[in-house]
């Protein structure tokens, strides 16, 4: 009995099955041809808004920040949301924290105005970021570099605006070659720049060359740059060092040899060999009474006693007379110049000291110095 009766179901299924396709073969022509391999909907571009939420949807909980109390009745304008109500995700760092961490690299690298750099640092928190900035200005203020008053003045080393002082140079009478000195005040305050060239003339070139230049500058009263270069017979030098009086440090260079020294000073009226020389001539100076200079000379700190010998008339290349000091440098390094022996100097027994006369020993033979033109002005 079981068996028709499943039959019979079958039989129905069969029948009403065939009957829906009949259907849909008749409905189907009727709404066009059906392709499955179109989408549905056609491609659209999608474009997401960053903007602040509509007041219809409902806004992100607020966290209060554990510095300030937020009252739960107030209400946030849109667009005004500070750092201590605007939620933190867990995957992102705290706006606060980013800008406090990036606010020592700033100092490093913009001393000046650290906040400037602060602002330009990149922040994860777009909505945040002038408020994190503003939280974290307080403990980055700018630290404004203050210009220290000059310890030294430029009249300790030259009085007129301008002086430039010609020499010609001779060795067993011969003339050989041609030094300059002049000295320049700057516009800036307590700034002195003094150049000295040495040259050896043409002829005398061609057996033992001589070009030597030597710049000091005093900046700001308060560093003195010195910088050499020689050129004398095979020898070729460039050296230099900036003497830091209120730090009392002295760093050295050889340019060519690659060598770099720092020295401590025991004073802060440390001068070159040039400068000191000029120093020496603003200086009250008696015969008998000798004067010490601090000089920094040949990679090495070096305090040199500079002796007034006499008084001595000394006849100039012009068939002039002048009444001179004669002084005697102490000098305990070799110096500029590359000189062998003693150094005499005849200053002009006046206010101004104008070296009229100087007299030294290099690896050839002793040579002389002698004033043949100067120049002053304002």
């Amino acid at each position: 009995m079981d068996l028709p009766v499943k039959s019979y179901r079958f039989a129905v299924f069969v029948v009403l099955s065939g009957l829906v396709h009949v259907a849909g073969l008749c409905v189907f022509p009727s709404i066009g041809i059906l392709d499955l391999g179109t989408p549905v909907l056609p491609m659209a571009d999608v474009s997401i808004s960053l903007r602040e939420p509509e007041t219809s949807v409902p806004p992100l909980p607020e966290v209060q920040s554990p510095r300030e109390s937020v009252d739960p009745g107030e209400t946030v304008p849109p667009g005004e949301r500070s750092v201590a109500t605007a939620p933190e995700r867990a995957d992102q760092p705290n706006a606060s924290s980013v800008a406090r961490e990036a606010a020592p690299a700033a100092e490093a690298l913009s001393p000046v105005a650290p906040e400037v750099a602060a602002v330009a640092a990149p922040v994860s928190e777009p909505a945040a970021s002038f408020e994190a900035v503003a939280d974290a200005a307080p403990a980055a203020r700018p630290q404004h570099l203050e210009v220290m008053p000059p310890l030294r003045r430029a009249g300790e080393f030259l009085a007129p605006g301008r002086e430039k002082l010609t020499y010609r140079i001779t060795m067993l009478g011969i003339p050989v070659g041609e030094a300059m000195i002049e000295a320049v005040r700057g516009r800036e305050r307590e700034e002195v720049t003094i150049t000295t060239r040495v040259r050896s003339y043409p002829v005398i070139s061609a057996i033992y060359p001589v070009d030597d230049v030597i710049e000091t500058r005093l900046v700001a009263g308060n560093y003195l740059i010195t910088r050499i270069r020689q050129r004398e017979g095979t020898f070729t030098g460039d050296s230099g060092f900036t003497l830091m009086m209120r730090e009392k440090k002295a760093f050295w260079a050889d340019r060519l040899r690659n060598r770099y020294a720092t020295h401590l000073l025991p004073r802060e009226d440390v001068t070159d060999i040039v400068s000191g020389f000029y120093f020496l001539r603003n200086k009250r100076l008696e015969v008998g009474q000798p004067v010490v200079l601090h000089l920094f000379d040949s990679n090495e700190y070096a305090p040199t006693t500079v002796a007034v010998l006499r008084r001595e008339g000394v006849t100039l290349p012009g068939g002039r007379t002048v009444d001179t000091l004669v002084v005697h440098p102490l000098l305990k390094t070799a110096g500029i110049f590359r000189r062998t022996g003693d150094m005499m100097i005849w200053v002009t027994d006046d206010a101004y000291k104008v070296p009229v006369r100087m007299d030294t020993a290099i690896s050839l033979g002793r040579v002389r110095a002698e004033l043949i033109s100067a120049e002053t002005g304002d």
